[in-house]
Order: structure tokens, then C-alpha cells, then sequence
């Protein structure tokens, strides 16, 4: 059986190796860098089909696309479509007054 010393030693080695990974994870992501090499920007997100996020830019505006692909489900370009038809029907009513 392990003696206390020895497993204060064991635990210590742990949480000691627990903190240095820590530390490097956040000096990664600080410098803007990731284990693999691949930077988080290397691809886009985009949650609709790009030919579909087009076409609704080209109609509603860049603005109310992205604000409105932010909101809806991934792959549901309906309701893009009608929250940045919304979004610019808003945005333009209240410019009026």
C-alpha cells in the first residue's frame, strides 16, 4: 500500500501538470494560435448554403443576413429569409419616422 507521502507527491505531480497545460491552452489562444496549426478563421461558419446567402444579400443587405443566419437554425434558409426581411422592414420603418 502507497504510504500518504507518496500519494501527496502523486496528487501534487497531478494538479501541478493540470496548471502548466492550463497555462499553455491560454498562451495559445492569446497569441491566436492552436495545437493543430489551423486557425479558427481558416473556415468560415456559414449556416445556409452560400449560393442562398447570396441571393438574400443581393435583396435584404449584407446587415440583415448575418443578423438574421445569427438567430434561425443552421440550414434553415426560410427563416433567414423572412427574419431579414423583417430585420430591414424594422430598420426602414423606423428611419422613416
Amino acid at each position: 500500500m502507497a504510504s500518504s507521502l507518496q500519494l501527496e507527491s502523486i496528487v501534487n505531480w497531478a494538479i501541478q501538470a493540470f496548471i502548466v497545460t492550463g497555462v499553455a491552452v491560454i498562451g495559445l489562444r492569446a497569441i491566436g494560435s492552436n495545437p493543430g496549426g489551423r486557425k479558427e478563421s481558416d473556415e468560415a461558419h456559414h449556416s445556409i448554403p452560400w449560393e442562398d446567402k447570396l441571393r438574400l444579400i443581393r435583396k435584404y443587405g449584407t446587415w440583415a443576413v448575418n443578423r438574421a443566419e445569427a438567430f434561425c437554425p443552421e440550414n434553415d434558409v426560410a427563416c433567414v429569409e423572412r427574419e431579414a426581411r423583417r430585420l430591414i422592414e424594422v430598420y426602414r420603418a423606423r428611419r422613416e419616422i
